[in-house]
């Protein structure tokens, strides 16, 4: 398979980055990292695949600036759901890329969250930073399904492989920041190898 796709999928997660940032600037709270997102069928399964992956690369913005201010002591059930939901994810993903079933599903087309709660550092603001992240990653995970769901389950093709495997490890990467910030060995699984097409 040819290298392209790689490089195309990492030039669209900076752009995308990128202009997360610039739009938080825009602002004028450079801490927050809003979230809108709508999910056009009219694109090709790709790109309405990279369109989740985007929103996987803006929740992990959040985690990294959430965790940073998660003192010792705070209580871990909400760090444990936002793991959670991106566990969710890379299941649904390992599901389409290890097995033929499919997975058949609804979800909005549309998702959006401001991260108002992005300056309140106090237990309860982080706890509502947390829940918003898990929020908008169970919508975010909702929408792959039904986009899986809505095409033959195989064989897969390389170029949507490759979209499925950049999704699969922005969350992992969000994934693993959350247990190293718990200290325990909970990570997720290896990826799979995809069956032949």
């Amino acid at each position: 398979m040819s290298r392209f796709p790689y490089r195309r999928l990492a030039a669209v997660a900076l752009v995308a980055t990128l202009s997360l940032a610039t739009a938080a600037t825009a602002l004028g709270a450079t801490d927050r990292i809003p979230v809108s997102s709508t999910d056009n069928t009219s694109l090709s399964i790709v790109n309405r695949i990279g369109a989740v992956d985007n929103v996987v690369l803006a929740m992990n913005g959040r985690l990294d600036r959430i965790l940073g201010s998660v003192l010792p002591e705070h209580p871990p059930a909400p760090i444990f759901e936002a793991r959670s939901s991106l566990g969710t994810l890379i299941g649904t993903i390992d599901a389409q890329l290890c097995n033929t079933d499919g997975a058949i599903g609804t979800a909005d087309a549309s998702l959006a969250d401001g991260d108002v709660f992005a300056s309140d550092l106090s237990t309860t603001g982080l706890d509502n930073q947390l829940t918003s992240v898990s929020r908008v990653l169970v919508e975010a995970n909702g929408r792959l399904v039904r986009i899986l769901g809505s095409h033959p389950p195989s064989p897969i093709a390389p170029d949507v492989q490759v979209a499925l495997y950049a999704v699969r490890g922005h969350a992992a990467v969000g994934f693993e920041a959350i247990t190293s910030r718990l200290g325990d060995a909970i990570h997720p699984p290896s990826p799979c190898t995809p069956p032949s097409a």
